[in-house]
């Protein structure tokens, strides 16, 4: 069965498309992949009312979040990567941390040819489940785990029932290895009783072909 691609946005922000979709009553926001903290400070902006869990895994970069948001009563940063089963498991720091991964690196260092990508360090980190983490269901799901997004997908099936909306970053080529593509993904999310709004921040290689993009995912 051949797969149609979703509408590709390059110029309208996934984030302010979110807030004309939901609306400011959004009470509860998962940032999966938090890194430097960017994200959860948008949703802070765009959502007053929101309170926001930041996960991320990597510790240098979850301290970095903690002491960030530390005056912030609406953020709790949690040390932790996200899955479809608790477990301890290696992640693959590298050299450009933001690219770091549960998954060994491959396409990836095609993708950014001009920046470093080896493996720099591993660390064994503790993977939970989001259906483990939160007592009820938030309204949006962000999650930017570097091919790992569907795993953590899996591991949120009893609150997406009551989810309003997921982004999450989908790729079109290998970039990790033993990764899900996009159509996967997109398919599962269907399956999962919602609806794809579109692609936002498409990434395209040297000819033009799509690489990556943020997929938003709206609950039907």
């Amino acid at each position: 069965m051949s797969h149609h691609l979703p509408t590709i946005h390059s110029k309208i922000d996934p984030y302010v498309r979110l807030a004309s979709l939901l609306g400011p009553d959004v009470a509860v926001i998962v940032d999966g992949g938090a890194n430097k903290g960017r994200t959860t400070a948008r949703f802070l902006d765009l959502f007053p009312k929101a309170s926001v869990f930041a996960f991320e895994p990597i510790p240098r970069l979850a301290r970095k979040l903690v002491k960030r948001f530390a005056g912030e009563s609406r953020v709790e940063v949690r040390a932790l990567a996200l899955g479809s089963q608790a477990a301890a498991l290696t992640l693959n720091i590298l050299e450009s941390a933001t690219c770091s991964s549960l998954l060994e690196p491959s396409g990836i260092r095609s993708k950014h040819p001009d920046k470093p990508m080896e493996v720099a360090q591993t660390v064994c980190v503790e993977v939970v489940r989001l259906d483990d983490q939160l007592a009820s269901p938030p309204d949006i799901i962000k999650l930017d785990l570097q091919g790992f997004e569907l795993e953590a997908l899996k591991g949120a099936q009893a609150l997406l029932a009551g989810v309003r909306a997921v982004l999450c970053e989908v790729s079109f080529s290998d970039l990790y290895v033993g990764q899900p593509l996009e159509n996967e993904v997109t398919q599962w999310m269907l399956e999962s009783g919602f609806t794809i709004d579109g692609l936002y921040n498409p990434w395209f290689d040297t000819s033009g072909a799509i690489l990556s993009a943020d997929a938003l995912f709206v609950h039907v």
